[in-house]
């Protein structure tokens, strides 16, 4: 471990510097994510670099999600064993190497290679960031830093759009694998997580960090973080207490998040931008719809990362599903009453596009950062490796899922049919976020733990903490 040095920082800042220096790392897989928008329409055109079919082209854009869940189920497997800071610094190496590989693609086989392990390393960094951010944050800015994750993320898919129209697809990997080299030579300073020490049974080395990321009155909180993590490791066949009554309950939680999040259809939308938008016709440019797509997003998690600490989780939830879900209905609304009933709807030509800034603006407040950070506070530090690699399976297979989907039923059936599978898709999840999902505002770790075990004994009322205040506490006895 790079040693860092003790500096009288203020208050928190050396938690912030931490986030903000580990951030280059989702930037990355913001790009990544964004790439086929400006250039698939570039690689089916006739004047293709690499040549290939709109079929051929779909694998393009899907294998990255193929890619996604192995790089998860290692940075599972290694989380304890190696540490948060040692796999995210890895991960620089391969984002690099996964740049250059695309720079010098001259086969659609060369292509699917670079686009796979795009996904592995998106894999690795989702699996460990949030956790990292939990680990070292108080609970008041915990959220604030986890929602630092999307708009990072947010950010490299506004510039792939922008770069993506003016550089080819050489120039642009080139600039972005500087990014990773930016990643590694900042936050090698950084340290590690104090659990990880902990877990280890490395005390001093957990003291030091505490210290040097919240500051000389750490007794209280390395008291708590040690009773966890000691008494989780009590359980040695930490994957199979997973599958604990109280973690199925959190497992179920994540994946049904996971599941409405990626059936909203927004990693859909992701892929084929621009393709959407040219069902808007001529009354605006795909390029600036794009543009505007993601600057709205970008905008509207920046307002989530204000609201989250202060609001809470299940209200940002609630009404970003109702408003992701509204949106999803009036999409599909408009291409029935323009494709099946052939009524004239250029005067209304830019009608889709308004409502898709609605979906992102709805998106943007709840569904795109909730499933994300819930699923780093509600699991005990001995399952959270293996809770959070579960978490990104799910999130790569439903997104694989979602993605082939909508581009199945768009050709088969019209566009309006994946909007309206997907606005039930929403309501359906509203329902459970409503009845199922806890709230963690302003909790530390420990404190949800604690509080999760005590409604586990049905003794909610005897904590002098409070509860963690679920809607319908007779679901969670069943």
């Amino acid at each position: 471990m790079v040693k860092f040095p003790n500096l009288p920082l203020q208050k928190r800042s050396l938690q912030y510097a931490a986030a903000f220096t580990a951030l280059p790392a989702t930037l990355s897989s913001g790009l990544h994510l964004a790439w086929t928008s400006p250039y698939l329409p570039l690689l089916l055109s006739k004047d293709s670099p690499i040549p290939m079919t709109n079929d051929e082209s779909s694998w393009v854009a899907t294998m990255y999600m193929a890619g996604g869940p192995c790089g998860a189920l290692l940075s599972g497997a290694l989380l304890d064993r190696v540490g948060r800071k040692t796999i995210l610094l890895s991960s620089s190496l391969a984002i690099f190497t996964t740049w250059i590989i695309i720079a010098f693609a001259t086969t659609i086989q060369e292509l699917l290679v670079g686009r796979f392990l795009a996904g592995f390393c998106d894999g690795l960094i989702f699996g460990v960031t949030p956790i990292y951010f939990g680990e070292i944050a108080d609970a008041q800015i915990r959220g604030r830093l986890g929602c630092s994750i999307a708009i990072t993320f947010e950010i490299g898919s506004v510039l792939m759009n922008v770069i993506g129209s003016y550089l080819s697809i050489r120039q642009s990997a080139l600039v972005c694998s500087a990014i990773p080299v930016l990643f590694f030579v900042t936050f090698i300073w950084m340290p590690e997580s104090p659990n990880y020490f902990l877990i280890k049974g490395e005390t001093e080395k957990a003291k030091r960090c505490l210290v040097a990321l919240k500051g000389e009155n750490i007794d209280d909180t390395m008291s708590a973080i040690s009773s966890a993590t000691a008494e989780e490791s009590l359980n040695r066949t930490r994957c199979a207490s997973l599958f604990k009554k109280v973690n199925r309950r959190s497992l179920f939680i994540v994946v049904a998040l996971r599941l409405t999040q990626q059936f909203s259809g927004v990693i859909a939308f992701t892929f084929y931008a621009q393709t959407i938008f040219r069902e808007a016709e001529d009354a605006i440019s795909p390029l600036l719809s794009t543009v505007i797509f993601y600057a709205v997003q970008l905008t509207f998690l920046l307002m989530n990362s204000q609201l989250v600490d202060r609001i809470g989780r299940r209200p940002l939830l609630i009404t970003s599903t109702i408003g992701v879900g509204a949106a999803l209905f009036a999409e599909g609304t408009f291409f029935l009453v323009r494709d099946v009933v052939e009524l004239d709807t250029t005067a209304i030509a830019w009608l889709p596009v308004l409502i898709l800034i609605i979906f992102i603006i709805s998106f943007g407040l709840g569904l795109q950062t909730m499933p994300l950070f819930i699923g780093s506070e509600i699991f005990p530090p001995n399952v959270k490796a293996y809770a959070a690699a579960i978490s990104d399976v799910c999130y790569y297979a439903f997104a694989g899922m979602s993605s082939k989907y909508f581009q199945f039923a768009k050709d088969k059936y019209g566009m309006y049919v994946p909007f309206f599978s997907f606005a039930f898709c929403c309501t359906i999840g509203l329902i459970f976020i409503i009845y199922f999902v806890p709230e963690t505002k302003n909790k530390t770790l420990e404190d949800i733990q604690i509080e999760l075990n005590f409604l586990q004994q049905g003794e909610r009322s005897s904590h002098p903490n409070g509860s963690m205040k679920f809607h319908s506490e007779q679901h969670f006895q069943k």
